[in-house]
């Protein structure tokens, strides 16, 4: 059965997700997946995942959704079965993380694993302490360039993105050996609770990284 994953803005007021709801049984939707992204300025944005009996239906569900007082959709795409589960996404993340028996398979996890989970156009470790770019995931930009922008964005606020064009990069210190995670994507914005998550788990690869190191540094016993 097709899947799609709806980003909309609606109001927040009791009964708005409600009505959504509604509009989606209206077209013989199933409402499968709530996940709420960012609150404020009494208007939430939800990433709502939806079963349509046939992909024909999709223009008909938007525009009903659209129809529902003070919400607008932002960004409509499928979703496959199979891929991952926004809900345990996390877990996996840092599941991944602490299994690595080296710093280096820690970044490459660190940037491929983010890369999948919130669709990155790329996403990158760059060490300012060795002047390099340690891994790279997707149409990642000429080291240079990288090198040039972390060090020109001193580590703008963590939760905060940097808008060029249609395209969003974010930056985040790893604490560990001057590395930098550079993350992008392109035509749809990162909303709170995604800003929240790469930090943290960026967090976390640091902290792996940093007793990885330790680790390797000890001497042998015997």
């Amino acid at each position: 059965m097709p899947t799609y994953i709806l980003r909309i803005w609606l109001d927040d007021r009791p009964g708005a997700l409600g009505a959504v709801a509604s509009r989606i049984g209206a077209v013989r939707g199933d409402l499968i997946g709530i996940e709420i992204l960012e609150r404020g300025g009494n208007r939430a944005i939800d990433e709502l995942t939806v079963e349509v009996p046939s992909s024909d239906l999709l223009e008909l569900l938007v525009r009903e959704v659209h129809e529902v007082d003070g919400v607008d959709v932002e960004d409509v795409r499928e979703w496959h079965q199979g891929e991952h589960d926004t809900r345990i996404a996390p877990l996996e993340v840092v599941l991944r993380l602490i299994d690595e028996s080296d710093v280096e398979g820690v970044a490459k996890a660190l940037v491929s694993r983010l890369a999948e989970m919130f669709e990155l156009s790329f996403a990158a470790v760059v060490s300012t302490q060795d002047e390099m770019v340690v891994v790279g995931e997707g149409a990642v930009p000429p080291e240079s360039w990288l090198l040039a922008f972390v060090k020109g964005g001193s580590l703008r606020s963590q939760l905060e993105g940097v808008t060029e064009g249609n395209r969003e990069i974010m930056l985040h210190g790893l604490d560990f050996n001057g590395w930098t995670l550079v993350a992008a994507r392109d035509a749809r914005a990162f909303r709170a609770l995604e800003r929240s998550q790469i930090w943290m788990l960026t967090q976390i690869a640091g902290r792996c990284a940093t007793q990885l190191a330790k680790q390797s540094q000890r001497p042998e016993l015997g």
